[in-house]
């Protein structure tokens, strides 16, 4: 099963959210198993799922998103 966790940011600043993701994700050893995003104005989305539910949930906490059902 996987858990998908969605964060939400300004489109602008794309590079610098997908950056410390990515920094995060390295730090902790993470391998999420896809990663999706779309560009809008003025909110973004990033969908980010894991095998691991207690990544999930780090994950969501570290960027302030949701883990959805």
């Amino acid at each position: 099963m996987l858990h998908a966790v969605e964060i939400r940011f300004a489109g602008e600043h794309f590079q610098d959210v997908l950056l410390q993701v990515r920094g995060w994700l390295n730090e902790k050893n993470f391998q999420p198993t896809t990663f999706r995003y779309w560009l809008h104005e003025p909110e973004s989305v990033m969908r980010v799922n894991f095998e691991s539910e207690p990544h999930a949930k780090a994950f969501a906490q570290a960027f302030g998103g949701v883990v959805l059902a």
